[in-house]
Formats: structure tokens, sequence, C-alpha cells
């Protein structure tokens, strides 16, 4: 891996253990059920997301991948739009993993397409098998 880094060379992994991804990848295309779901550099798709914790409230203007409840006490994780209330939540930076695997459990979230995946050509639509 560290020879072809040196070439530039690509490399195509395919795999269903999230965390041999974290480490090796620079750029990330995750495709579930035949759509892509997220595409770009992992850093900048890590970035976008936060998990939120706090009490029970309104998550607008951030959209939604996955939260659950547990009485009064709210955990989210979100694609932020714009600014978070960090008086109002307590706000981490999720894993890689964390983030696959809400994208997998939460198939109504919209795709995201970071910058580099929109400069690359790559498309939110449906992709042939």
């Amino acid at each position: 891996m560290a020879e072809t880094a040196e070439h530039g060379t690509t490399i195509v992994m395919s795999s269903h253990i999230l965390t041999e991804l974290e480490g090796a990848c620079d750029y990330l295309l995750f495709v579930d059920g035949g759509r892509v779901r997220l595409g770009g550099e992992a850093e900048d798709i890590v970035s976008a997301h936060v998990l939120l914790t706090g009490q029970a409230r309104d998550l607008a203007p951030h959209t939604v991948v996955e939260s659950r409840a547990t009485g009064r006490q709210l955990t989210a994780l979100v694609r932020k739009e714009g600014p978070v209330d960090t008086a109002a939540w307590a706000v981490t930076q999720p894993t890689l993993e964390e983030l696959l695997l809400a994208h997998l459990r939460s198939p109504e979230a919209p795709p995201l397409l970071t910058p580099s995946a929109a400069a690359a050509g790559t498309r939110a639509e449906a992709v042939s098998a």
C-alpha cells in the first residue's frame, strides 16, 4: 500500500470490515442497494457529520441520519447544516464505522456527495450492478 501511494496508484477495495477502511482509504464510495449513499474524501464525509447528545429538542436545520431517544435524552447522528449549539448539545465526531452503520440503518437518509465526489463526476443516481 505504501509503495502504491508513492506512485499515486489508485487501489479499489471492497470490504465489509469497516475498521479496515478507516486507516486505509482516502476516498470513499459507499453503495447500498444499488445507490451511491456517500462519496468523497473520507475525512470530508466524516467531518460533515457529528454525534449530538442532549435533551430531546428540535434538530433543525441539520439533516438527521439517525436518532435514538432514551427518556428525555436524545442521541443523533446529523449532517451539519450550519453551526451546532454547543451549549445545548454534547458534540462528538463519529468514527467512520459509526457513520457507515448509521447510514445502513437509515436507508431514507439523503445521499452525501462531497465537492471532491462532484468534481470526480460521481452521481447519486442508481448505479448499475
